[in-house]
């Protein structure tokens, strides 16, 4: 149920977005550094949020490879210690009574 309602409000924030620029149809002059261009408002914004989005996600991967390092690591001790207990668990009781 949370699925489908997820859905529809990232359809409904779509089609407000279509419909945002649709209204701003105006062109603006998008200057960088070695020369500029007219493009349309819309298209400026969304170029600015794909950008944006994927030097987020690149700026991510660092404690994403981190984490995954870490818990590569955790799991390797994880496994040494119970095959530690295992081998204590196997070893013979002495008596000396």
């Amino acid at each position: 149920m949370m699925r489908w309602i997820a859905f529809i409000i990232l359809i409904s924030i779509f089609a407000v977005a279509l419909l945002l620029a649709y209204a701003n149809g105006t062109t603006i002059v998008l200057d960088y550094l070695i020369g500029s261009m007219h493009v349309h408002l819309a298209s400026a914004l969304l170029g600015a949020a794909i950008i944006g989005w994927i030097l987020g996600l690149l700026s991510s991967l660092a404690i994403i490879f981190r984490l995954k390092r870490e818990a590569w690591r955790l799991k390797r001790s994880v496994r040494e210690a119970e095959t530690e207990i295992r081998n204590l668990r196997n070893l013979p009781l002495k008596n000396d009574h």
